[in-house]
């Protein structure tokens, strides 16, 4: 049976997943200062390489994350754990909607991903006292069945009235186009993301410290992406579903467009999309496994104390993702450097790493400790008082019958 939910249930940081955390959030960066296309119309190396897996690994850490904050191996459920995670999910969702602002402002191509975040977690509230195979295996189902679900809805429910990230002002003007924004119209669909949330409660609830985790976590993965690539390839290019998905979807845009750019959804033909961000079953199969592949190599790599060490500074920002996520929107939605993004990037990832270094000796990160208090003074307010502890020393028991 789920434990009750204490604070004794919250598992300590593992270097690993901060690795990943890491990695995913650079991927993350490079992707937002590189952009997909250069000027040629050809897919920069930062969205062949980073683009969709670095925002899914950032899920499936998430879902990591939220596993290690509500029991680990020994899930925990009950009234004070979703009060705990609720109260993460509404903090997350107001710094994503107050950084809509600046996103909007600044008329950026970054979409927000902490609004869709806070529904993900949210979702997650029923699933908390699953097992892992369960998780895995409602996580495949929902990477190859999702991506119709949304195709369909996207032609029912309707579109937002707001142009851009959704900020604080659309809940109350237009609830319901952000609904619909957040569950299947925005660049992060929650009812398929739930996918990779799902994949790392699944991951969570394992015992990440065990040798043979991380090796399968690594094989595992990357025989899906091999496989699911040379599935994608036979459908695209032998059977010729390349040049469906090119009229139905890109009609005058380049072959590379059609293979890289995510398809806006029109036909039923752009589920042949691997591009990422397209949602379709063989982008969420590719960067479910990348993000299994990234997962188990960090493990495997913080098993040498001497990598550990090298790698400290990736894991000191895989420690503080929220913070430096919103710092990096922030320093984007000023223009500094837009007109030299290596420099933009290097200056990024350098100040996010020198400041991660050094801010891990007050604890976390700034913004993750507003999260966290917020999480515990909801969950103490709705945990019932422990009963006093019985009497069983002869001296004390004798003062209180006299």
């Amino acid at each position: 049976m789920p434990a009750p939910y204490t604070p004794k249930h919250v598992v300590p940081r593992i270097v690993g997943v901060d690795v990943a955390r890491g990695l995913a959030l650079l991927g993350m960066f490079s992707v937002h200062v590189f952009g997909a296309f250069d000027e040629a119309g050809s897919a920069t190396p930062a969205w062949m390489f980073a683009g969709g897996r670095s925002s899914a690994t950032f899920a499936v850490t998430a879902g990591i994350g939220l596993a290690f904050t509500t029991g680990g191996r020994r899930p925990a459920t009950g009234r004070p754990a979703t009060v705990a995670v609720a109260a993460r999910a509404g903090v997350i969702a107001l710094i994503g909607l107050l950084l809509g602002f600046a996103s909007r402002a600044a008329d950026l191509d970054v979409d927000v991903i902490l609004a869709f975040y806070a529904l993900l977690f949210l979702l997650a509230i029923p699933l908390l006292g699953l097992g892992p195979r369960t998780l895995a295996g409602l996580s495949l189902t929902l990477a190859v069945g999702a991506p119709f679900a949304v195709h369909a809805l996207r032609g029912v429910l309707p579109e937002p009235a707001f142009d851009g990230d959704p900020t604080l002002l659309d809940v109350l003007t237009d609830p319901l186009g952000l609904l619909s924004d957040l569950l299947v119209h925005g660049d992060y669909p929650v009812l398929a993301w739930t996918a990779y949330l799902c994949a790392g409660l699944a991951v969570g609830r394992l015992d990440l410290t065990a040798r043979k985790v991380a090796p399968r976590l690594l094989g595992g993965g990357l025989a899906l992406v091999a496989g699911i690539w040379l599935l994608s390839d036979l459908v695209l290019f032998r059977y010729d579903g390349l040049r469906h998905l090119w009229r139905a979807e890109f009609p005058g845009a380049s072959r590379a467009e059609a293979l890289w750019d995510s398809p806006d959804g029109t036909t039923w033909w752009a589920l042949l999309s691997r591009a990422p961000h397209a949602t379709t079953p063989f982008d969420m199969l590719l960067t479910l496994g990348s993000a299994a592949a990234i997962l188990g190599g960090a493990l495997l790599l913080t098993r040498s104390a001497l990598l550990t060490r090298a790698l400290t500074p990736l894991a000191a920002a895989g420690s503080m993702p929220l913070t430096l996520y919103a710092a990096h929107v922030l320093l984007l939605a000023t223009g500094a450097l837009s007109g030299s993004p290596e420099l933009l990037y290097a200056v990024m990832t350098t100040g996010a790493l020198l400041f991660a270094l050094s801010w891990r000796h007050v604890g976390r990160g700034p913004l993750e400790t507003v999260v966290a208090g917020a999480a515990r003074r909801c969950r103490e307010a709705v945990t019932p008082p422990r009963p006093p502890e019985p009497v069983t020393d002869p001296a004390r028991l004798s003062r209180h019958t006299e």
